[in-house]
């Protein structure tokens, strides 16, 4: 998996040899952080719940740099060191800014922070893309370009599938939730039918609706052109695309420009499940 290393430009980061924030793969970790702000000024000097509003609005900004929010956050420690006098004023701040998403926390007091002006430090640990199920995002979908170097490119790869090439009669949709690429599919026309292909989720993002997402967004693409039958082939997932509308259909039913297809022209008679969806 890819790793990101994101700076904020404090000094102490150079000199103990750190950065802000690290992400691999969805996952996102954000180092321990005060109330400095980008002038290098301590905020809230003497006020606890200043304080912790400044270190959450840094972490907020670390985030943003990798596509992500406070929404993503799933465990935050809180390091206080008066946890008797300013427990409620960190509370409060903590409650202001993440009730919505109620990450697993903890407050515990410590002896001292880098600067004695300093009253709480907090760290973050974030999912990208995990603030969707608390929110209710739907997954976001985008037509794709056959750049060999994007993300769409590197999850094909991932699943052993061939990316498209501009002369291909193929067109594919990419579908993304809080701003991670969790899936794909492609489609290629042929006068009022069409072949669905390279379905593809992320693991992580399975069971959040993105298949059927990719999916009903290719039947509005191809309503609106005039196309009223859908095909597709498959050896393991018919059970998967029955729940999505797809009903079995035999070899000799579908149209011979179609089933010379690239995606189903690869399989030969009785080596693959046949399916078509209607279109209304």
């Amino acid at each position: 998996m890819r790793r990101v290393n994101v700076g904020s430009g404090a000094v102490w980061e150079s000199k103990v040899g750190y950065c802000r924030l690290v992400k691999v793969g969805r996952q996102i970790y954000v180092s321990g952080t005060t109330a400095i702000n980008v002038g290098g000024e301590l905020v809230g000097v003497g006020d606890a719940y200043l304080q912790a509003i400044q270190c959450l609005r840094n972490i907020e900004t670390a985030l943003a740099r990798v596509g992500s929010g406070l929404w993503d956050v799933v465990r935050t420690r809180m390091f206080v060191t008066d946890i008797a006098r300013d427990f409620d004023a960190i509370g409060r701040a903590h409650g202001e800014l993440l009730s919505a998403i109620k990450p697993v926390t903890s407050m515990v007091q410590v002896g001292a922070l880098v600067d004695p002006r300093m009253l709480v430090e907090i760290e973050a640990d974030a999912l990208l893309g995990a603030g969707g199920a608390v929110l209710g995002e739907r997954p976001r979908i985008v037509p794709a370009s056959f750049d060999p170097g994007s993300d769409l490119a590197a999850m094909l790869r991932a699943v052993d599938l061939p990316l498209p090439s501009d002369d291909d009669p193929v067109s594919m949709l990419k579908a993304y939730l809080g701003g991670e690429l969790v899936g794909c599919v492609g489609y290629g026309v042929y006068g009022a039918a069409a072949v669905l292909h390279s379905l593809v989720v992320a693991r992580e993002a399975k069971g959040e609706g993105v298949g059927r997402a990719l999916v009903q967004s290719v039947v509005e693409r191809l309503r609106e052109s005039g196309v009223r039958e859908v095909f597709l082939a498959t050896t393991d997932t018919a059970r998967y695309f029955g729940y999505l509308g797809f009903r079995p259909v035999k070899r000799n039913a579908i149209a011979e420009p179609v089933l010379a297809s690239t995606e189903l022209a690869q399989y030969g008679a009785g080596e693959a499940t046949y399916m078509c969806y209607a279109i209304d």
